[in-house]
């Protein structure tokens, strides 16, 4: 059957139209754009409706729609407008005011028409453009109390310091109105909490403390979801998301298991934040810790992928191979869903970049329709990419594996350094290949011997970059004999008998 849990954010659709020359949208449009879901595996469905403001027509807390009416009125925008967030919100004011459509509500309706279980996702302390003092993203809230900050001891000096602290009680009380109007306004069936925008909302140095703030917190908006459920007359699920390990919410002031222990989540999504899918998130080990939960465990795919966040480098998108690979493998690690953010749709392909897994309609529906299950994954053409996670904690240790380095001095034992990769089923008669990228001209191929699970593979060329590759790299690609025995989770071994080398990038292909 298949489990997908997906992400829409807050502007993505009105961006998206305007940028491909919209101008009206119609009930039939909203409608229609809901329904290219139907028949996927999509089972839940997130409707983000804010982040720093909201982006539906919120009475209690500013909406990007009374606000754009506001910088109209000041002369602050007009039909010439440039930034493409500002005049996208154009849309949304003709859609709500108009064509008098509460969007929002609509998609609800329409998805739980097709089976879909709508839910309302609420980012807990978005952030975007915090560089730009006057950003149309902010709320007046965020620049009225932008000293209430996770550096307000001293002066903040990066993107994430500038992060609200819920230490302050105006700042809770800020994001539960959020909630509260969320739950009386709209009949969703579930309720996110969306920690990854961002997961730094406690002070610095004072995580610990937090956690129990935290944590009363959490257990009021579970409070306030119980008078929600006699309103609308059925339950509403809680949902969150967080960082990649168990140990890193913790260090963060995330104690999960407390709300666990108190029955007060259902579904956890464990995720990077943004710059990069993670291809090595312990999956297995959150699943023996909720392994006695009545909790569910999602494993989150962004849509960018990078080894190593090497600077310079563009922003590039997955692949339909490297996405459907990600699945696989946390579907064969025990996840119960795959959810899916920044997958929104595109009506422009990029100019300079392959998107083709959401711009391409034939492939973003095949996507859809295979990465929620584990046997359509293992049956496709994949390729597992070693990536980092993005998310950092005050004392423990980031798992990126690259760059690998390799020394060795000919006449001596050749040492050995490791990656691991997981893959999952490795179905026998499927080729199978470790492709790795050096710096041009590094070693003699003859030097460098590679092993897979033990097994010594065999050099079989240099091969040209395949996006999302970079493209500066030599590629050698090694092959490995594939009798139906190799196991879901890899470790790659490279040595080099001779000099010295280091590997850039790493992936298992499986054709």
């Amino acid at each position: 059957m298949g489990r997908i849990i997906f992400n829409e954010d807050p502007n993505h659709f009105i961006f998206t139209r305007a940028r491909a020359g919209i101008e009206r949208v119609t009930r039939e449009d909203l409608v229609d754009f809901i329904m290219q879901y139907k028949g996927t595996q999509i089972t839940d469905f997130m409707i983000c409706i804010c982040a720093s403001l909201a982006w539906y027509n919120s009475k209690r807390t500013q909406n990007a729609i009374d606000k754009y009416k506001e910088w109209i009125a000041l002369g602050k925008t007009s039909d010439d407008e440039k930034d493409p967030v500002v005049k996208c919100t154009k849309l949304l004011v003709d859609i709500y005011e108009k064509e008098g459509i509460e969007m929002h509500k609509l998609w609800v309706q329409t998805l739980r028409s097709i089976g879909i279980r709508p839910w309302i996702s609420v980012r807990m302390n978005d952030i975007h453009e915090t560089d730009r003092p006057d950003s149309f993203l902010f709320s007046d809230f965020y620049k009225t109390h932008r000293a209430m900050n996770r550096a307000s001891h001293r002066s903040p000096a990066s993107y994430y310091e500038y992060g609200l602290d819920y230490l302050y009680e105006d700042v809770r009380r800020y994001y539960m109105t959020i909630i509260e109007e969320a739950l009386d306004t709209f009949d969703m069936d579930g309720l996110e909490l969306d920690w990854m925008r961002e997961i730094y909302s406690i002070g610095i140095g004072r995580e610990y403390e937090g956690i129990s703030v935290i944590n009363a917190f959490m257990r009021e908006v579970f409070a306030r979801v119980k008078t929600a459920e006699k309103k609308w007359g059925h339950p509403i699920k809680i949902a969150v998301r967080l960082p990649d390990t168990p140990e890193k919410c913790l260090r963060l002031g995330f104690d999960f298991f407390d709300w666990v222990n108190a029955g007060i989540v259902d579904l956890i999504t464990v995720t990077p934040r943004w710059s990069s899918i993670d291809n090595n998130m312990p999956l297995d080990i959150w699943k023996k810790i909720l392994a006695d939960k009545p909790v569910e465990l999602a494993a989150g795919l962004e849509i960018l992928i990078d080894a190593y966040n090497r600077r310079g480098r563009k922003y590039w998108n997955n692949t339909y191979e490297t996405a459907i690979a990600s699945a696989c493998a946390y579907h064969s690690m025990g996840a119960d869903a795959i959810y899916l953010f920044n997958y929104m749709d595109a009506l422009m392909p990029s100019p300079d970049k392959d998107d083709s897994i959401f711009s391409n309609r034939e492939i973003y529906h095949k996507f859809l329709c295979t990465a929620g299950d584990y046997e359509k994954t293992a049956a496709q053409t994949r390729r597992h990419v070693v990536t980092y996670d993005d998310v950092y904690a005050v004392s423990v240790p980031g798992a990126k594996q690259l760059p690998l380095r390799i020394s060795g001095e000919r006449g001596k034992t050749t040492p050995f350094a490791a990656l691991r990769i997981v893959t999952g089923k490795i179905p026998a008669g499927r080729e199978v290949y470790v492709v790795l990228g050096f710096l041009p001209g590094a070693f003699r191929a003859e030097d460098v011997t590679v092993f897979l699970n033990a097994r010594k593979c065999e050099w079989s060329g240099v091969c040209e970059p395949v996006y999302p590759q970079y493209t500066d790299m030599e590629y050698h690609r090694f092959s490995v004999t594939n009798d139906g025995t190799l196991p879901p989770v890899s470790v790659v071994e490279v040595g080099i008998c001779e000099g010295e080398a280091a590997v850039y990038w790493a992936e298992i292909d499986i054709v």
